[in-house]
């Protein structure tokens, strides 16, 4: 059973997402023409009612929606336990007395089913999917597991613990998870641990030349937007186009100060290649120890893409004596001091209750399917969550029960 937000136009709340259908100028749909139905029907001229704005036709649309907890009992089920709700469970809405019990009936359900052993199930395979990573087959020679990254998000979700250890955890940050009695046995990940952005699998599933997409996965996953990741309130005009990027744009390693630069990340032929960089390449160094097995070393291990593909320094990327950075601003000096960065970004927290609305909406990936969400429709889920040390089980029951995922 597919579950979707409502669609709307871009010209409209583009957040709640309704298709409104506006009638074509002089069709029979029309109130203002002789075929319409409107107060002006049959008459010349104009009426004195203005129509509905955009944002009146969304509310008027969203105001038609109806209750139905028997509806939202079933997409519920076969979202957080992968089955349809029995007959019991079914009969327990039908047969409530009214409106009021049968929310009850219908949250007390939900209460349930985040409590089942089955919910954990699907949160280690909600978390295999965001992450994109996962064990195939038998763990070859020198390989991690690429499971154990998507186990402890899932752990720290189904046990009621902060977002934000993903981010931060110093131990048991690789357990592994019996699916056939949904349980995790702790264990830590070998080396320097911080949260999943140290994991062995992830390292080794997104090494690639001066480590770019390790920090890519970072910005997509967890920020959920595309790189340029920040603007500047004052564009400047440059090149071919637009300098976008708060930082200075001469801190980066490009031709323009460093003649013998591998390669130029100051270019502004074709494209500001600055736009993203000066923010890419504050947090690339990170990773750069980081062989392709995932195993930190006391050496870079990236290539640069160029003749011979010397590996990589710091020196590639930014002037001596720029500072490593989250954002702009938020200056860093270890994977450490990241994570902290990350937990404390607003913008970290709305992307996990954006994907966890996505989830329960059936709606695609915030960032690969353009499946955005207006910040207005998750604020209140947003504060909340910051508001409650970061837990995503209650956010996850919070969506579950809100009127958005119950009306039709």
């Amino acid at each position: 059973m597919r579950r979707g937000t409502l669609r709307i136009p871009a010209w409209t709340i583009a957040a709640f997402g309704i298709a409104v259908l506006v009638p074509a100028c002089g069709s029979s749909e029309d109130p203002n023409t002789a075929g319409g139905q409107g107060p002006g029907a049959g008459q010349s001229g104009t009426t004195d009612t203005a129509p509905p704005t955009p944002d009146e036709q969304v509310k008027q649309i969203l105001d038609q929606r109806k209750t139905d907890y028997g509806e939202a009992l079933r997409t519920a089920s076969l979202k957080l336990r992968d089955e349809l709700p029995t007959l019991v469970e079914i009969n327990r809405i039908a047969n409530a007395p009214d409106d009021a019990a049968k929310k009850v009936a219908y949250e007390g359900m939900i209460d349930g089913m985040l409590a089942d052993p089955k919910f954990t199930k699907i949160m280690v395979k909600f978390w295999k999917d965001t992450l994109r990573t996962g064990q195939v087959g038998a763990i070859q020679t020198g390989q991690p597991n690429k499971d154990l990254a998507a186990n402890f998000a899932a752990q720290v979700t189904v046990e009621g613990r902060s977002y934000s250890e993903l981010f931060t955890a110093t131990s048991n940050t690789c357990p592994t998870f019996d699916a056939a009695t949904s349980t995790f046995t702790a264990a830590s990940c070998a080396g320097t641990t911080v949260g999943v952005l140290t994991d062995p699998g992830i390292q080794a599933q997104y090494f690639a030349n001066m480590a770019f997409r390790r920090v890519r996965f970072i910005q997509e996953t967890f920020a959920c937007s595309k790189f340029p990741a920040e603007f500047s309130a004052t564009p400047t005009p440059m090149g071919s186009g637009t300098y976008t990027n708060p930082w200075d744009f001469n801190k980066l390693t490009g031709k323009q100060n460093t003649p013998a630069a591998k390669i130029d990340f100051q270019d502004t032929s074709a494209v500001i290649c600055a736009n993203c960089h000066n923010t890419l390449n504050r947090l690339a160094p990170l990773f750069l120890n980081y062989d392709a097995n995932g195993v930190m070393q006391a050496t870079s291990q990236v290539a640069v893409p160029v003749p011979n593909n010397p590996k990589a320094g710091l020196a590639d990327y930014l002037q001596p004596g720029e500072p490593l950075a989250w954002r702009f601003g938020h200056t860093i000096t270890d994977v450490a001091t990241l994570g902290q960065a990350m937990s404390a970004d607003p913008d970290v927290a709305a992307c996990a209750v954006n994907r966890v609305w996505n989830y329960a909406l059936s709606r695609g990936d915030i960032v690969n399917d353009l499946a955005t969400i207006p910040a207005a429709v998750t604020a209140p889920l947003v504060k909340d969550f910051q508001g409650n040390g970061m837990k995503l089980k209650e956010t996850i029951r919070a969506v579950f029960k809100s009127e958005d995922f119950t009306k039709f």
